[in-house]
């Protein structure tokens, strides 16, 4: 039932994210081109900073909307995918980042067949994960005992939106912060929903 709440959820964010971004481009666009057109008309330097301001603010909200909206526009590739070729991409990015101070930890599951999946797409997911983890144990990293632990397995008999399937590959993203604050626990995996001060970024789910 939880799962069924959080996959409507989902499409009902992606819905909302869409009619919001429909809702603030065009008139974002308006005060872009009125900005524009007083910033052409005024002849006072000072007053015209004034304009310019706007105009930036309005491209950067611009940007802001595009990115929200960038997971929804790309076609998906979809083919098989080694999991471990993923996790292996994205520790070798993280380790380039943070080369001293934080130890990557490998407990894979080598028999797990290969996945239906778009690669790009889910390096972009584990690369943000690890990301997240990694603001999270940030003093930690400073005093030089921060480690993740990427952890895969497969498991067998998973109902999930009350469709059974025979083999599924879970994969965990696993910090050794202090914990995610109950506060924010259930709604971790909304979208915008942060806590990374608060220790721990941890991260399970099932790729099929």
């Amino acid at each position: 039932v939880r799962q069924e709440q959080e996959a409507g959820m989902g499409e009902a964010t992606r819905a909302l994210l869409r009619n919001l971004a429909h809702e603030v481009k065009n008139p974002l666009g308006g005060i872009r081109g009125a900005a524009q057109l007083l910033d052409a008309e005024l002849n006072n330097r000072e007053l015209r900073e004034y304009t310019e301001v706007i105009i930036a603010e309005a491209d950067r909200l611009q940007s802001l909307v595009d990115r929200l909206l960038v997971p929804y526009r790309r076609e998906r590739r979809v083919g098989p995918v080694n999991i471990l070729e993923v996790l292996e991409r994205v520790r070798n990015l993280l380790t380039a980042e943070f080369p001293a101070g934080l130890v990557i930890r490998r407990d894979y599951d080598v028999s797990a067949p290969e996945i239906t999946g778009d690669k790009e797409q889910l390096i972009q997911i584990f690369l943000n994960l690890m990301r997240n983890a990694v603001q999270a144990i940030h003093t930690l990293i400073d005093e030089g005992r921060a480690e993740i632990t990427l952890r895969t397995r497969i498991a067998r008999q998973v109902t999930i939106q009350r469709k059974l399937w025979r083999m599924a590959l879970s994969v965990e993203v696993i910090d050794n912060g202090p914990g995610i604050d109950p506060a924010i626990r259930e709604k971790i995996f909304y979208p915008l929903v942060t806590g990374f001060v608060h220790g721990v970024c941890k991260g399970k789910g099932d790729i099929f």
